[in-house]
C-alpha cells in the first residue's frame, strides 16, 4: 500500500481498507520509544483486524525524530481527522502500543480537535512519575523540555483523565521489564476515579513489545512468542463488537 504523507512531513500513514463498505477503522500507533516505529506492531496487527472485518490504518508519526511534543500527537490527530472524513469509516478505534499508546492516549485526553470513539492500549507508556516512567520515551518526546516540570506533569497522562474519556481496552504483562505495569494500573485507577469505563487484561508473564505474541510478530525470537498472551487480540475483537452494539 502507498505511503500517504502527513502535513508535508516525512511522517506517513498506510491504509488497509478491506473494501468500500462502511466499517469501523482500527487506527494503529506502533511503539518505538518515540525514537522509531515498530514494524512488528504495524502491518501484522492491521492484517489481523482486516481478517476480523475491520478496516485498518497504520500511522508512522515518528519519522521526524527532530520534532518534539506535541508534534507527534498533531500528526496522529491529523490522520484521525482524515480517517473520520472517509466515507468508509463508521467509527474510529484507536490502538496504541507502548509509546504509541502514550501518543494516542494524549490525543484522546487533550484537545486536538478529534479523539477516537474507542481506545485500545497495549503495554502503554503513561506516567512520567520517576518511580515508574519509561524515561527514554519522555526524553525522545520532550528533548530539552524533559527537565520542565510543568510539561512533564502535562504528559503524565494518568493525571489528565476526565469524565468523557473514550472507553478503554487495556492490556499488557505483569512482568514487563521496560514499561512498568504500574503505568497501566495508574491509568486504570484514573479511569475509575473519573467514572470512565475500561476492560483490563494483565497477563502473568512476558516481556515488553510482544505485539500479537505470535510467530509472525516474533521475528524468530523466542522471548517475543507468547501464545497465552496472544489471546488479547481475540478478546479485543469481542470488546469492540460488544461496545459498538451497546
Amino acid at each position: 500500500m502507498d505511503k500517504k504523507y502527513i502535513l508535508n512531513t516525512k511522517n506517513y500513514y498506510r491504509e488497509l481498507y478491506i473494501d468500500d463498505k462502511k466499517r469501523p477503522v482500527v487506527v494503529i500507533a506502533p511503539g518505538g520509544a518515540y525514537k522509531y516505529t515498530s514494524e512488528r506492531e504495524s502491518l501484522p496487527v492491521a492484517r489481523f483486524y482486516n481478517a476480523n472485518g475491520f478496516h485498518a490504518v497504520v500511522v508512522n508519526y515518528r519519522e521526524t525524530i527532530e520534532d518534539k511534543y506535541p508534534l507527534p500527537q498533531k500528526y496522529l490527530a491529523e490522520v484521525l481527522k482524515i480517517v473520520k472524513a472517509d466515507k468508509r469509516c463508521s467509527k474510529i478505534i484507536g490502538l496504541g502500543f507502548s509509546a504509541g499508546g502514550h501518543c494516542i492516549l494524549d490525543v484522546s485526553l487533550h484537545d486536538y480537535g478529534i479523539k477516537p470513539d474507542l481506545l485500545m492500549l497495549a503495554y502503554p507508556v503513561v506516567t512520567s512519575n520517576p518511580r515508574y516512567s519509561h524515561k527514554d520515551s519522555f526524553k525522545f518526546l520532550l528533548k530539552e523540555d524533559y527537565k520542565n516540570k510543568d510539561i512533564l506533569k502535562h504528559v503524565s497522562l494518568e493525571k489528565e483523565v476526565k469524565e468523557g474519556a473514550p472507553d478503554l481496552f487495556l492490556f499488557g504483562t505483569f512482568t514487563d521489564e521496560a514499561v512498568n505495569v504500574m503505568n497501566s494500573l495508574l491509568l486504570l485507577e484514573a479511569y475509575k476515579k473519573a467514572n470512565c469505563n475500561a476492560e483490563y487484561h494483565a497477563f502473568p508473564s512476558g516481556g515488553h513489545g510482544l505485539s500479537l505474541g505470535t510467530e509472525e510478530t516474533s521475528d524468530g525470537k523466542e522471548e517475543k512468542l507468547n501464545l497465552y498472551y496472544s489471546d488479547w487480540a481475540k478478546y479485543s475483537v469481542k470488546w469492540i463488537n460488544y461496545k459498538l452494539k451497546a
